[in-house]
């Protein structure tokens, strides 16, 4: 009976750890992209998109929109909601933080892959420093890559 109730408990255990790790893994551009169109896919049943893309607002702001999204029947799953939130941050990042020495119309109109924008977005923040975190610069080059011709900010 012991053996049983240490194995439930490893078992337990185990799945916690194995959520939490999923949870906590590192975003990567594709997150971005899948984020881009769980955003486009299930916001648009309700509503236009002209509204949150041209919306502004920090990690809470946003999180607090997706709570009030969701307890008005919008349905993300877990690993969608997170994209959609990383996403949109890193949107509002790229309008907060790129604005400040340039328009934003040239990069929305450009398209470039991944190490292309972390490249571009590095150089751009090397004549700003400290303007942007290294995770800010992969946020903001996850959403270039991600935004496609079609987004307007």
């Amino acid at each position: 009976m012991k053996k049983m109730g240490i194995l439930v408990f490893v078992v337990i255990l185990v799945s916690f750890v194995a959520a939490y790790a999923q949870e906590n893994e590192p975003l990567t551009f594709k997150d971005f992209i899948e984020g881009k169109e769980a955003f486009e896919e299930n916001c648009i049943e309700c509503h236009s998109l002209e509204w949150p893309l041209a919306k502004i607002t920090d990690r809470a702001g946003w999180e607090e929109t997706l709570t009030k999204m969701a307890n008005t029947g919008a349905v993300l799953s877990k690993k969608n909601r997170r994209q959609v939130l990383e996403y949109l941050v890193a949107k509002s990042t790229f309008q907060t933080k790129c604005s400040v020495c340039h328009g934003l119309e040239r990069p929305l109109e450009k398209n470039k892959e991944f190490q292309e924008w972390v490249t571009t977005v590095r150089r751009m923040a090397a004549k700003k420093p400290e303007h942007l975190t290294e995770e800010e610069i992969q946020a903001v080059s996850g959403f270039l890559t991600a935004k496609g011709e079609e987004t307007a900010l």
